[in-house]
Formats: C-alpha cells, sequence, structure tokens
C-alpha cells in the first residue's frame, strides 16, 4: 500500500527529478545487501516502473488510474463483461476527447503499465530504471532546488514502496478520491466489482481467443480522425 501514499505525495507536493537521483543512490546501496539479482523477469516490472512516471508526467493528474479497471477487463479479454467494456470505452472515448494527445498518451502508458506491474523485481533493475528517469528528466530540465526536504522524501518513499505488496484494486480506488473527477468514475467500479479477482484468477493472462483489446486502438483512432476533420475544417489556405 506504499505505492499509493508515494504516488499521491509526488502528486500534492510536486517534487522535482531529484527524487530518482536519490532513489538509484539508496537502490544502488541496496544491491549490495539484497542476493537478487538481475535477472530478464525484471524486464516487463521494469518498463511498468518507467511507463508509471512517465505516464504521471505526462498527464499530471491520478485519477487516470480510476480507469485501471477498464482497461485490465478490455486487454484481458474477461467474459460476460460486454455491457461494462462497451460503457466504459464510450465514456473514455468522451472524457478524453477535452485534452490533447499528451494527456490521451499518458493516460494509456499509466495504465497499461500499472496493469503489468505485478512481480517484485530486483534492487539492480529498480536502480537502472531510475537511472534512466533521472538522466530523461534532466534533459527535459525538470530538476530544481526550491524544495530538497520534498525530493529526499520522495526518494525514499520509492525505496519503502518497493519493499511492500500492493494491490492494484485498493490503488486504482483510492485515486478516485485524488479529484472530482475521478469521484465520478466510481460507478465503474461498482460495474465490475470482481475484476481484481478475474485477473488473479486467471493468472494474469489474457483470455485467450478474445480481441476486446480492439477496443481502446478504435477509440484512440476514433479521436485521431475526429481532431483530423476538424483541423481540415478550420484549414484556411
Amino acid at each position: 500500500m506504499w505505492s499509493i501514499l508515494h504516488f499521491v505525495f509526488i502528486y500534492f507536493c510536486k517534487p522535482s527529478a531529484w527524487m530518482h537521483v536519490i532513489a538509484s543512490f539508496l537502490f544502488g546501496l541496496l544491491t549490495q545487501i539484497n542476493t537478487k539479482t538481475l535477472s530478464l523477469k525484471d524486464f516487463f516490472p521494469s518498463l511498468a516502473v518507467l511507463g508509471l512516471y512517465i505516464g504521471f508526467y505526462l498527464t499530471g493528474e491520478l485519477w487516470h488510474f480510476c480507469y485501471l479497471p477498464w482497461w485490465v477487463v478490455t486487454i484481458c479479454g474477461f467474459r460476460n463483461q460486454r455491457p461494462f467494456i462497451s460503457f466504459g470505452g464510450v465514456l473514455l472515448g468522451f472524457i478524453l476527447s477535452f485534452y490533447n494527445w499528451r494527456v490521451k498518451v499518458g493516460h494509456c502508458i499509466m495504465n497499461i503499465s500499472r496493469m503489468i506491474k505485478l512481480e517484485a523485481q530486483s534492487m539492480a533493475s529498480l536502480c537502472i530504471v531510475h537511472i534512466v528517469l533521472s538522466v530523461m528528466f534532466y534533459f527535459l530540465e525538470e530538476y530544481s532546488t526550491e524544495t530538497p526536504y520534498v525530493d529526499v522524501l520522495s526518494g525514499v518513499s520509492i525505496v519503502m514502496a518497493s519493499c511492500f505488496p500492493e494491490n492494484i484494486s485498493w490503488f486504482s480506488i483510492v485515486m478516485l478520491f485524488t479529484n472530482h473527477y475521478g469521484m465520478g468514475l466510481a460507478f465503474l467500479h461498482l460495474m465490475s466489482p470482481c475484476w481484481w479477482d478475474y485477473y488473479k484468477n486467471n493468472h494474469f493472462r489474457k483470455v485467450k481467443y478474445s480481441f476486446f483489446f480492439v477496443y481502446p486502438v478504435l477509440i484512440l483512432l476514433a479521436l485521431w480522425f475526429r481532431e483530423e476533420l476538424e483541423y481540415i475544417r478550420s484549414y484556411k489556405p
């Protein structure tokens, strides 16, 4: 549950990218006492951690995580969930139509990354991930020395979050309370209250021969087509 506290903390306190430098330093120290070595199993969890922070940086909001049940149910293709998938897809397209592509892409990255971040990973891989994030934010000029204590606390909380097990169902529910937009999405959790159990019972895998994952692709294509039409209509030679 520490990951909930961590993301809520960085959302409200807005630390600079120094938190990733501090976290990579602490993870580097922990590699000296941790027995788990770097392996190929760390690839997807590391990719998920990268996506979580990149997606959050693009959107700047946590309420996007409230849509996690829909993304999990749709991509995994759980049966008997067609009304939930269809209604949630229409609502998602409507909501994202009010945002630019930076937020749309960030929304997708945040939820897919949260979905695949399930397994624990080695301290060495976490150290590498936060070094990569440190370099990325260096070029994005996201460093600041205005509140160093917030950066230190954020870096420590990153390490703490890696030491505790997490439940992405509660993670998504808590994010409902970070924004009034999120509270409006509470009914998505009510429409499919057992989505997390389905995910676990299916061993976190996609249902065979299910093509519900096409829904988000079609939504993004429809939004892109809509913006192109608006651009053509407003174009003046």
